[in-house]
């Protein structure tokens, strides 16, 4: 009887099988609405992650493009940043399937539980298939062919082979069709919720990718005509009542957000400052893991502007860090090709997003001793500022933009740290309070360089511009110019013509309204003219000395796959992408 005891009397597996009774596991955490909600707030987060609030990752997706100079070499030798075995591949990689593994584990456990009603049920998966689908859409457009998983891996896979990129964007239209139908309506859901207008943006790209004009013109269509939102027309928010135009109101502090009467804002990614989990802090410099950067890398760094006098003597106009329209405390890493600078508003320079606002190019200058030292430069600037287009020099008067004499010796480009800059990027005389070393003089920190404003991933302007480029692709041309014009009726600019419709046009018409929104490497790979593009306005990448690594040729369009995910797949070949060898 003892040894049958012995035998038989205890289970073992159950025995030690653990139950999760008194804390949240894998294994109870998917029942209630709570427990979704919270999934789901996991997804805005790693999305925000991905695009917003990794220091080094700030640039990726618009320095190697047709907007920005890369003025420090040490951040873009293309053939070390792109490899394999670089921070950049193993990062879009590991982000995009981390919001997709995320969305899956959504959608699998779904089925089982038991405190939601179905409705619920259905509007969880229509935003675990929206995130699902934004995650495999940046994938196919930075790596082409893909590994398509659908449901959630409960255990390791080491088995993973490519997908065709055509299957894969199969799916996510599937996807966002299942969001729009499901997704509730914009008026319904709070700041920073994605919304059934947000789902069709993202159809309407989708379906401008694999060809489908006509699904693109309904999905952008069915964003215009929505009653919920309208284009911003008249000066609102929080900097009414300053000096500025409605253009610039829309990204001032506290303005992106349909609370603060913005109708044009569809999806807004949220940022609060000095809020656990907000996403900006005052008090950390470097390596803060919540913060968007755009202000230290594409303002300028005005202090290392200098004006030589005829004697030898370097007069500094500027100080830095200020929060004023010089740049906050930007350190001008990345300016404007010439093509984004000038060539884009070449047409019409006085189009409001081109203004002294949005573009400034006149700065007010801090050290007006240096101007009373100095007559003849001072009746060359008797306003008190130095304007990039107009202001003529003195004779025997010279000036450096940036250091080594204004040119970089590695990549013979000048260093600008003297330049015009998206006002996109900062707050001038409004960055938060504990930011201010001196408020009075606006005299910043040395915590400062971020962007501390919420930012868009959608608003309504893009969608104009998306059911443009559908036309353009349909040769109905006349009705693309149309879309065209309703923003430059806004930005009071000359209106286009219907033979000026191309998708060149169009991808500068993107460059003026999106600016530091849009990420630009995505348009062009998605329109097939990111090596195009590069090549004819990007300076950088035309200094033809391949011993610097500047070349930039067509393999570079798509990223290689990131070695660390070749190797741990150990049980089927994942292949790497044509150009770049494992290493």
């Amino acid at each position: 009887m003892l040894a049958a005891l012995l035998l038989t009397g205890c289970n073992e597996d159950k025995f030690l099988e653990e139950k999760a009774l008194d804390f949240n596991s894998a294994s109870n955490s998917y029942n209630t609405v709570a427990d979704f909600d919270a999934a789901i707030t996991e997804l805005y987060y790693l999305t925000r992650e991905e695009y917003y609030t990794t220091y080094d990752r700030t640039t990726d997706l618009s320095k190697f493009a047709d907007m920005w100079i890369t003025a420090d070499p040490l951040k873009s030798n293309v053939t070390a940043d792109l490899s394999p075995s670089g921070a950049i591949a193993k990062f879009y990689w590991d982000e995009n399937y981390k919001i997709i593994a995320q969305a899956n584990t959504v959608i699998s456990r779904l089925g089982s539980a038991k405190g939601l009603t179905d409705d619920q049920k259905t509007v969880f998966e229509a935003k675990a298939r929206f995130f699902r689908a934004l995650g495999y859409r940046t994938l196919t457009y930075l790596y082409g062919d893909v590994p398509l998983q659908l449901e959630e891996v409960s255990k390791p896979r080491t088995d993973f082979t490519r997908e065709s990129k055509a299957k894969v964007q199969a799916q996510v239209i599937e996807d966002l069709e299942f969001a729009v139908a499901n997704l509730p309506e914009i008026n319904t859901v709070r700041d920073g919720e994605i919304s059934k207008p947000a789902a069709n943006m993202l159809l309407a790209e989708m379906a401008l990718a694999t060809g489908d004009n006509q699904k693109a013109v309904s999905a952008s269509t069915a964003v215009i005509d929505n009653p919920n939102l309208a284009l911003m027309t008249t000066r609102f928010g929080s900097q009414a009542s300053e000096a500025g135009d409605v253009f610039y109101d829309l990204f001032r502090p506290n303005n992106q957000n349909r609370g603060s009467g913005n109708k044009e804002a569809i999806w807004v990614i949220q940022f609060e400052t000095n809020v656990d989990g907000g996403g900006n802090n005052t008090s950390h410099f470097f390596w803060n893991p919540g913060s968007f950067w755009g202000e230290r890398f594409f303002a300028p760094q005005v202090d290392k502007f200098q004006i030589i006098a005829p004697d030898g003597t370097r007069l500094q106009l500027f100080n830095w860090p200020i929060g004023d329209m010089t740049g906050g405390r930007g350190i001008g890493t990345h300016y404007a090709v010439e093509h984004l600078y000038r060539g884009i508003w070449a047409d019409d320079f006085n189009d409001m997003r081109n203004s002294e606002y949005n573009w400034p190019r006149r700065f007010k200058i801090h050290r007006t001793n240096v101007l009373d030292a100095n007559p003849a430069l001072k009746a060359a600037m008797p306003d008190g500022y130095f304007d990039l287009e107009h202001t003529v020099l003195p004779e025997g008067y010279s000036m450096e933009t940036g250091f080594d004499g204004g040119v970089n010796a590695t990549t013979q480009l000048p260093n600008r740290f003297m330049c015009g800059y998206s006002t996109k990027m900062t707050t001038p005389f409004h960055h938060p309070d504990a930011q201010y070393q001196n408020k009075s003089t606006y005299q910043l920190a040395g915590t400062g360089g971020k962007t501390f404003t919420d930012q868009y991933f959608f608003r309504l302007a893009e969608a104009y511009l998306l059911r443009a480029e559908a036309y353009v692709n349909l040769n109905e041309k006349d009705k693309a110019a149309a879309d065209i014009n309703v923003l430059h009726n806004r930005a009071q600019a000359k209106p286009c013509t219907a033979d000026q419709m191309t998708i060149d046009y169009i991808l500068d018409e993107r460059l003026r309204e999106l600016t530091c929104e849009e990420k630009r490497r995505l348009t062009l790979a998605r329109v097939g003219k990111l090596n195009e593009r590069i090549q004819k306005y990007n300076p950088y990448f035309k200094a033809a000395n391949s011993a610097d690594n500047k070349d930039y040729d067509a393999h570079f369009d798509l990223f290689p796959i990131p070695l660390s995910a070749i190797q741990a797949n150990k049980d089927a070949v994942l292949e790497q992408n044509p150009g770049y060898n494992n290493k």
